[in-house]
């Protein structure tokens, strides 16, 4: 946690830093108000604007998949001196024209939520100010100027809040008057702030405090089963990473409702994990196994060890991710989950690779177009990475008599990030295994890796001795949407979807699908030739993808 004194400094007219680091100081005044039975949040700040008589304040208009942020603004004014606002959406900007040599600026707005209700899983990355509760990440809760720098020096004061209302941030638990000094701005942009009715829960984990914020009453599961997975899942994993240096961290868990299905959703921020889950009778513990081992480990991939190139190491940061979210859990048994556990989802993994239509693609593919804007590519790279981690895993302790295995790569690169700045290139990786595997890892490497090649699996299980099977069902949807998906595009000819009686230019009026889930059926709602057809059936085809027996001898043969 980042927590600082207050430097006592002489006031004249106001407040004047007695430094230039404290001149770069900016202060804010966040006050929960209602106008006209709308709550919003009041913001006034006060900081050394630019001495030309123009200061550009950052907030962006489109941000993590969000656009028209600026819909929040409710309004704006600078306070004291005359002066002019003018708004650039396309930049992010917003302009404040005011006299020249001002020792400090004070300038207000207003943010109000800027959509109806209900929060939806995709309106939780937006401003949420409700009656009872704030929910906002830092880039579209605070204006920063441009004249602070690199790295900001703040002061925050929460206002207009009653005595049970808690402030809860990544920064600090129910402190209402906070400083934050030398905070770099990659990370303050990256931070979660939230208030009002939320309840926080205190865990310690070797002298260390993590906090577990959620509000409301929760359907699912109980808010201590949540506190004990988050306990028992950073546990472990500091443990893993032999790493207890983070003396501040929170979760904070944000309900949403939803009809039909289960849908659960976080991001890894600034000392702090913010996730949105669906407060319904479907939503599973279970789920929050996988949500808190993947996103937290990231605290490490991803936080610490960083990416050369983002998009091209994906395979790494989300597939070893993924492949450790799966090894962790069923080593630790975290939520009485067993061995058996790893086997389950390493098969499923298996299935969900060779189901993809995008399965052989090159990792050049990866990239940063193809991996936001289709999913089959966003999925690529957690499975691709997590069968390559597990293969490379098996091999590693084969060679090294079952003394070294990838454990010990992890924390190599780990260390190397941390003491050295190193970041994850395929060079670089590629050398660090070959000290285990070999120089034919290179070859190897670049054909599973860098072209997409499969890894034979049926081949490398024989060389383990695993018993497998050598076919499995796995899943097929059987046909594409049109983009808007109201209409089928094409059928697969012979697939349960063709079979059903779905075809081409049908027009969908309702769905229902489990996407990589083949004991769940499709259910559509279908118009066609003037009527409308009720379709079910289970997307599914059997294919020769290989499948490992769970057995106590596979068990065992593969490290549980």
């Amino acid at each position: 946690m980042i927590r600082s004194h207050i430097l006592i400094c002489t006031i004249v007219l106001g407040l004047i830093s007695c430094s230039q680091e404290q001149s770069n100081h900016i202060t804010y005044h966040v006050t929960s108000i209602q106008k006209d039975s709308i709550p919003k949040l009041q913001v006034l700040m006060s900081f050394l604007p630019s001495a030309e008589g123009v200061t550009v304040l950052e907030y962006p208009n489109d941000a993590w998949g969000q656009e028209n942020l600026h819909n929040a603004i409710e309004s704006m004014e600078i306070i004291d001196v005359k002066g002019e606002i003018e708004t650039n959406k396309d930049s992010g900007w917003i302009t404040l024209k005011h006299p020249k040599d001002l020792k400090e600026l004070q300038f207000k707005y207003v943010l109000q939520q800027d959509f109806p209700n209900p929060i939806t899983s995709r309106k939780t990355y937006r401003p949420i100010i409700q009656p009872k509760y704030f929910h906002l990440f830092s880039h579209n809760l605070f204006m920063l100027p441009q004249t602070a720098g690199d790295t900001l020096n703040l002061h925050l004061d929460w206002k207009g809040l009653s005595a049970k209302d808690v402030v809860h941030n990544s920064f600090g638990s129910n402190e209402k008057n906070q400083t934050l000094e030398a905070v770099p701005k990659t990370k303050f942009l990256e931070s979660i702030f939230v208030g009002g009715d939320f309840t926080i829960d205190e865990i310690t984990i070797k002298g260390n405090k993590v906090y577990l914020a959620t509000r409301g009453n929760w359907v699912p599961f109980s808010v201590d089963e949540v506190r004990d997975l988050l306990q028992e899942t950073l546990e472990c994993q500091r443990n893993f990473w032999n790493d207890h240096s983070q003396e501040y961290f929170t979760v904070t868990m944000q309900p949403f409702p939803l009809e039909n299905g289960s849908s659960f959703q976080g991001t890894g921020l600034t000392n702090s994990f913010a996730t949105s889950v669906s407060n319904n009778d479907l939503t599973q513990l279970n789920q929050m196994v996988y949500l808190f081992n993947h996103e937290l480990m990231h605290n490490w991939i991803g936080h610490e060890i960083h990416n050369d190139n983002e998009e091209e190491q994906y395979w790494f940061s989300e597939g070893f991710t993924e492949y450790y979210t799966f090894k962790n859990i069923a080593k630790n048994g975290i939520n009485d989950l067993r061995p058996s556990y790893f086997i389950q989802e390493i098969n499923r993994t298996i299935r969900n690779l060779h189901a993809s239509p995008v399965f052989m693609a090159p990792n050049s593919e990866i990239n940063y177009d193809n991996f936001w804007t289709n999913p089959d590519y966003s999925k690529l790279p957690y499975s691709r990475g997590a069968i390559f981690a597990f293969v490379l895993d098996q091999q590693i302790q084969l060679a090294t008599n079952r003394t070294k295995n990838l454990d010990d790569i992890m924390r190599r690169i780990f260390h190397d990030a941390a003491h050295d700045g190193q970041k994850v290139t395929h060079e670089y990786f590629v050398n660090m295994v070959k000290e285990y595997l070999g120089e034919e890892f290179e070859s190897y490497f670049d054909k599973h890796i860098e072209q997409g090649v499969p890894v034979p699996l049926a081949e490398f299980f024989t060389s383990l001795k695993l018993e497998f099977t050598r076919e499995s069902r796995i899943f097929e949807l059987g046909f594409q949407f049109s983009e808007d998906k109201k209409e089928i595009v094409s059928v697969v000819e012979g697939s349960n979807a063709y079979k059903s009686g779905l075809r081409a230019g049908d027009k969908i009026m309702s769905r229902s699908i489990w996407h990589g889930d083949i004991d769940k059926k499709v259910e559509l709602g279908v118009f066609k030739a003037g009527k409308l057809h009720q379709l079910t059936f289970y997307p599914v085809k059997m294919a020769p993808v290989p499948q490992i027996i769970e057995n106590p001898g596979n068990l065992s043969k593969l490290g549980f």
